[in-house]
């Protein structure tokens, strides 16, 4: 794509060749090790998941902008469904305040939809400069930095834990981790060559892995403990049980230096926050990733659904991607929704018949396919008003209940 105005640019997918300026301005932009960039670039880039925005000069193309989309499957729904991880959005110093971040998130939800990718997934710098493109957060962490014996009121001594190679322990961790995933929504189904990159990104960090066995020495869970400086932090902790998970943070309670702070964060559900011992400034829920919508019909068409028939009208408004916004004649029937667009005559028409309709944003509507928020929820916040005298929040609270999402994947 090539616009004529102050700059002449090109905006397209990037290709081996042009992974120099790549690397270059993810080094200006951001400020990782340079072990972790030579690892990134060699291990885990691929051209085909970059869009760049080149401005040309001279018949010379530079690259003055970037952002990656990388494919991840998630569960979500009972359903496992692909989709995109936005990271490394960054534009050269002399080219910021030209709308390029903008132009990259429009061209990255395009690429998604091409993709058949149904949610866009991003870790942001800050929230409002993504909230007016779509992007709401959907993910939270309870985050915990605190002395390490204020988990003395949960912590438990209980099994064996054994510090091992992190590449001995793939098969175990995995193993664990698709327990511990079970109990979620929206969580990251895991491949073998996922693994594999967690992994030798944690080795850089110069993590250490630790397993827990039971007295059968079957591992029951893991954590992965990284040293910051006066931090230890947990950059991945999962358990079978409740009784793997105390004997794990006993183990942390007994070993954590006492000049340094535990870091970990853990489900938004978890039940460490009420068993602290006499803290009460040191967890947050923290807001982890954001995610909506790339395709509406797309997006529910995909998603597996209750043993129910249901019918009802959305509307949804989508102020950045515009091919979502219209009404959505919704048939679920046989686990199963066929979605239709439909215009204004026949969504009157429909209306009239007393199906149940709503209006809603592209950010609402994310929030509770994702389960991050319930439709009575979206009600009471204004974010779903009900446009006919049936409501259809009895029908979307039966569909898209709320649920407790986790993921801990940071690119």
């Amino acid at each position: 794509m090539v616009e004529n105005n102050q700059h002449e640019t090109d905006c397209r997918i990037v290709t081996n060749d042009d992974m120099p300026q790549v690397l270059h301005l993810w080094q200006t932009c951001f400020d990782d090790t340079m072990k972790f960039v030579l690892w990134y670039f060699a291990r885990y880039w691929k051209a085909e998941n970059t869009i760049g925005i080149f401005e040309r000069n001279n018949g010379v193309d530079t690259l003055q902008a970037s952002a990656q989309v990388i494919p991840y499957n998630l569960q979500i729904r009972n359903t496992n469904l692909p989709c995109g991880y936005i990271v490394g959005v960054d534009t050269a110093p002399e080219a910021r305040n030209r709308g390029y971040a903008k132009r990259l998130l429009k061209e990255s939800l395009c690429l998604q939809r091409e993709r058949g990718q149904a949610i866009s997934l991003l870790m942001p710098f800050e929230g409002q400069f993504y909230y007016r493109y779509g992007w709401p957060f959907c993910y939270f962490h309870q985050r915990i930095i605190t002395d390490a014996k204020e988990l003395r009121c949960i912590a438990k001594p209980w099994g064996t834990v054994l510090k091992v190679d992190l590449f001995e322990a793939q098969d175990e961790l995995q193993r664990i981790y698709d327990i511990f995933a079970m109990r979620y929504h929206g969580t990251v189904n895991r491949t073998a060559e996922q693994w594999r990159l967690q992994l030798e990104d944690a080795q850089i960090e110069h993590t250490a892995c630790f397993l827990i066995e039971d007295e059968q020495q079957q591992v029951q869970g893991y954590f992965l403990w990284t040293p910051l400086k006066e931090k230890c932090f947990v950059r991945e902790i999962a358990w079978s049980h409740e009784r793997a998970k105390a004997g794990m943070l006993y183990y942390l309670m007994q070993n954590v230096p006492e000049d340094q702070k535990l870091w970990i964060d853990l489900p938004e559900d978890d039940g460490l926050k009420y068993r602290m011992a006499a803290a009460k400034n040191d967890i947050v829920l923290y807001p982890f990733l954001m995610a909506r919508i790339v395709d509406v019909k797309q997006c529910l068409e995909a998603l597996w659904y209750p043993d129910l028939k249901a019918e009802l009208l959305l509307t949804v408004q989508d102020d950045f991607a515009e091919w979502n916004t219209g009404t959505y004649h919704i048939i679920i029937e046989n686990n199963r929704a066929q979605v239709t667009v439909v215009g204004e005559t026949v969504s009157e028409d429909l209306k009239q018949s007393n199906i149940p309709s709503g209006t809603i944003s592209i950010e609402g509507l994310s929030q509770m396919v994702m389960g991050t928020c319930s439709a009575d929820t979206l009600v009471q916040q204004e974010i779903l008003c009900c446009d006919t005298e049936q409501t259809p929040v009895p029908i979307l609270q039966s569909i898209w209940p709320k649920q407790t999402n986790f993921i801990n994947e940071y690119y």
